[in-house]
This record gives structure tokens, sequence and C-alpha cells, in this order.
């Protein structure tokens, strides 16, 4: 998937917090999923320091399935 700048600035942006809120099939989960490994990898910050809210219990599930896939590797 090629980052649109929002998606880019949210992704490289580790400090803060970020909202997102688009249209379905935006990237929505995509760009939350990266950011938060981006601020594992890029900080001391550990993952029960991090809280990842979505609206439904399957964006919930597509989330974790693809950090815990990326982390595995």
């Amino acid at each position: 998937m090629v980052n649109n700048p929002k998606q880019e600035e949210v992704i490289s942006s580790i400090k803060g917090i970020y909202v997102v809120d688009a249209g379905a099939g935006s990237g929505k989960t995509y760009t939350i999923t990266k950011r938060y490994l981006e601020i594992l990898k890029e900080s001391e910050i550990t993952p029960k320091d991090i809280l990842l809210l979505t609206f439904t219990n399957n964006a919930a599930s597509n989330m974790k399935d693809k950090i815990l896939n990326k982390i595995l590797e």
C-alpha cells in the first residue's frame, strides 16, 4: 500500500495523540497498525503503554492480527 501524505504524517509522528477519522476502505486500520509498530521500533515505549481504539470488533481483530503477524516475522 502506498501512503498518502496524511497517512505518512500519522505513521512517522510517534509522539502525541492522533485521531484517525476517515471513510471505509481508506486505510485507517493499516495506518494505525503501522504507527503502532513504528512507535515500538523507534522508542522505549512498550505495548502496555499504548492504547489503540476502534469502533468495531472486526477492525480490532484485524489490527491485532496484523500486529502479531508483523512482530512474529
